[in-house]
């Protein structure tokens, strides 16, 4: 009888710390990943990139859902209101997080409820201009538009993107006028340009590099802080040419308002692990003029707390007002 109860409490107690350690077990199935674009978009490939390393650490899963539309606001929408559970993370874009909520009339959700997990990347970006466009730099650049002011065509990826906000910030910093023409992506903004019926615009350094290589474009600026693009390492920054702009794109993973703190440490720390392998980072985010990032969730909320100031300033001076 004794040895019989005694087993029995040893099954008890054993069961016991197994369900105890499956409650506190994150992740037991899943995790959908919401990315604000289409497959094959460039958050897309980091996000999928990433994901084959932290459902190898998670041992389940990671499913990418693309989301694409209303300038992020489709994926925001959906990730502030799906289950805060840790089974939804979203991959969000410095643009839907600081500039829409001053660029659109109605968001039906909060980007402040968001839950930061992880800063991903900074998104470099440059100016490039046709061949045939007799500028070699962003002075000269804006010589040439104040000397036929709205006539120098600039090729965006559409109101509110950020290849736009360049073109309004340049403007009403410096009084040069520039001809807007929005694209639908940055491949038809590409063709356009190097099919020289547009005279500059702004993309990453990833997706000019092979056409810089082949004399189609020439690029004339690298907005990206104070470091120049690894990839066009002979280009100098904004800053360098005497421009402070203090604006750039950049990714970043948030869970749904109310997450436990569980899944938002164990992405952090299997993320920052990704971020910090060279080997990488060298084969999915230098390649396309990307500088992964990384850090703590409080250091992403005060990024973000800073971009949204710059967002609302960027905002109105454009004069952006969608319904």
């Amino acid at each position: 009888m004794r040895h019989a109860a005694a087993v029995a409490f040893a099954v008890g107690l054993m069961a016991g710390v197994g369900l105890s350690a499956q409650a506190q077990t994150y992740p037991n199935k899943p995790v959908r990943m919401i990315i604000s674009c289409p497959a094959g978009c460039l958050p897309d490939i980091l996000g999928r990139a990433i994901n084959q390393s932290v459902s190898q650490a998670f041992g389940q899963p990671v499913v990418v859902d693309n989301r694409a539309g209303a300038n992020g606001n489709i994926a925001m929408d959906l990730c502030t209101k799906s289950p805060a559970d840790g089974y939804t993370i979203c991959m969000v874009s410095n643009v839907a997080m600081s500039l829409n909520p001053f660029a659109y009339a109605k968001l039906p959700f909060d980007p402040q409820g968001l839950v930061p997990v992880v800063h991903v990347s900074n998104l470099d970006q440059a100016i490039a201009v046709h061949p045939s466009v007799p500028v070699k730099n962003v002075r000269e650049l804006l010589k040439l538009a104040r000397s036929k002011p709205g006539t120098v065509t600039w090729a965006s990826l559409g109101s509110g993107s950020t290849s736009h906000l360049y073109l309004e910030w340049m403007s009403a910093k410096t009084g040069a006028r520039f001809l807007h023409v929005p694209y639908k992506g940055s491949p038809q903004a590409m063709t356009a340009l190097t099919a020289n019926e547009v005279m500059l615009t702004v993309l990453t350094p990833g997706l000019f590099k092979p056409h810089v290589d082949a004399g189609k474009v020439r690029v004339i600026g690298v907005v990206s802080g104070d470091k120049r693009s690894p990839l066009l390492p002979d280009v100098p920054t904004l800053d360098e040419q005497g421009f402070d702009l203090d604006f750039r794109n950049w990714f970043a993973l948030y869970f749904p308002k109310g997450t436990p703190a569980e899944p938002v440490q164990r992405w952090n720390s299997e993320v920052n692990k990704v971020l910090a392998d060279k080997a990488f980072t060298n084969k999915y985010f230098i390649p396309s003029g990307v500088t992964p990032t990384g850090g703590t969730p409080e250091q992403l909320a005060a990024i973000a707390k800073r971009s949204r100031q710059t967002g609302a300033e960027l905002a109105k001076m454009a004069k952006l007002r969608f319904d």
